[in-house]
């Protein structure tokens, strides 16, 4: 989903640069390198990293897919406004998306019955 930055603190990008430098360019959750192309084997694989580079490991045998990791800021207490250090960490996609999987479950069911749209319309 885009980034609406309006919503974010009007230094947001070097906020969200600096957070990613703290974090040595990489996930602060499973370590994925950012702007690299890695495999992601499927959840229950026996392989016991969440992310390799190509050539780790031969793909032929496990299922999964090569992504590349882009990293993003997340916001621990979910407050945009809250842009202290201690509440900010870089993820990839997969972490990121993880931690904020309720929050999209109850929109996507709120929008489903139509309450955020007659919410957002008032």
């Amino acid at each position: 989903m885009p980034i609406n930055y309006k919503e974010y603190h009007p230094q947001w990008k070097q906020i969200s640069k600096a957070i990613v430098a703290r974090g040595k360019n990489q996930c602060e959750l499973c370590g994925a390198p950012n702007n690299q192309i890695v495999f992601r084997p499927v959840k229950g694989s026996e392989l016991p990293r969440p992310w390799y580079f190509d050539g780790e490991v031969d793909d032929c045998g496990y299922k999964g897919c090569y992504t590349k990791i882009i990293l993003t800021v997340h916001h621990i207490d979910s407050n945009k406004e809250n842009n202290s250090q201690l509440n900010l960490i870089a993820l990839c996609q997969k972490c990121h998306l993880r931690l904020d999987l309720a929050k999209h479950i109850y929109n996507r069911r709120m929008k489903r019955l139509g309450i955020i749209r007659k919410l957002e319309a008032a």
